[in-house]
């Protein structure tokens, strides 16, 4: 069988890639977590009826995964069911990127259009790892982003259009800095914006599996004065609660 570290790569790389595709395009009314997976399978029947196998099972068990691998190296994603094999063709681009510190990892990512395209142009857009509207990709706007509710598709569009853009672009003024509390070593930043709000700038606690830390601008109500007030805001805490957290996620 591979060892550990081969078989973590090729999972990871998997999920990050063709379970991502899966996902974004099976039909929510039915589900089924094999067809998902079946063209995960091949990897290991190319090498494991040879490792594993008596020679007595080995023929018929490598003959299984030869053919197996076939169907893999000629499709996409495929599924199998009772008396029908649903089989899907590759795409016609696929774009990824290696992940920082890893064994080789990739992830979808592209910053100049879809990492994803089938023959009949069905596109998927990705921004290191995360799915996103292609709006992020292709058009990234102050005003696109001030209307994003999803905290996560804000941060890939900032970064997609430049933190220093964004914060020109979105006329902002730094308003005031304060050490974060729940987050040692890092600043909290309070900026003003129009409309009666305010952006707070904060770093992520938590550090990411390529070993960076996520930069979040989170619109915070526009009262606020403090940056550790507003960031308390966004837990649904006051700032004194907050002042008091070892740390934050």
């Amino acid at each position: 069988m591979f060892g550990p570290h081969v078989a973590w790569l090729l999972e990871r790389s998997w999920a990050a890639v063709t379970q991502r595709i899966l996902g974004a395009a099976q039909d929510r009314t039915y589900r089924s977590r094999f067809r998902m997976e079946a063209c995960w399978g091949s990897p290991w029947a190319d090498v494991s009826p040879a490792r594993v196998c008596s020679s007595a099972e080995r023929s018929g068990s490598v003959r299984l995964g030869q053919l197996w691998s076939a169907v893999a190296g000629a499709c996409g994603p495929w599924w199998p069911g009772d008396g029908v094999c649903v089989v899907t063709e590759r795409p016609r681009l696929l774009a990824t990127e290696l992940v920082n510190d890893t064994f080789d990892e990739v992830r979808l990512h592209s910053a100049d259009g879809p990492a994803v395209r089938y023959a009949d142009g069905w596109e998927l857009y990705f921004w290191h790892g995360t799915q996103v509207p292609g709006w992020v990709v292709t058009a990234p706007t102050a005003e696109a982003i001030d209307r994003e509710t999803n905290i996560e598709v804000r941060r890939c569009a900032i970064e997609s259009l430049g933190w220093p853009a964004y914060l020109e672009e979105a006329g902002t003024q730094l308003i005031a800095t304060a050490p974060d509390p729940g987050n040692h070593g890092f600043e909290l930043m309070l900026y003003d914006a129009p409309r009666n709000q305010r952006v707070l700038v904060a770093v992520n606690g938590s550090v990411e599996r390529d070993g960076t830390r996520r930069r979040y601008g989170l619109p915070v109500p526009g009262y606020f004065t403090d940056p550790v007030d507003a960031a308390a805001w966004t837990y649904g805490l006051t700032g004194a609660q907050y002042t008091q957290l070892l740390h934050r996620t």
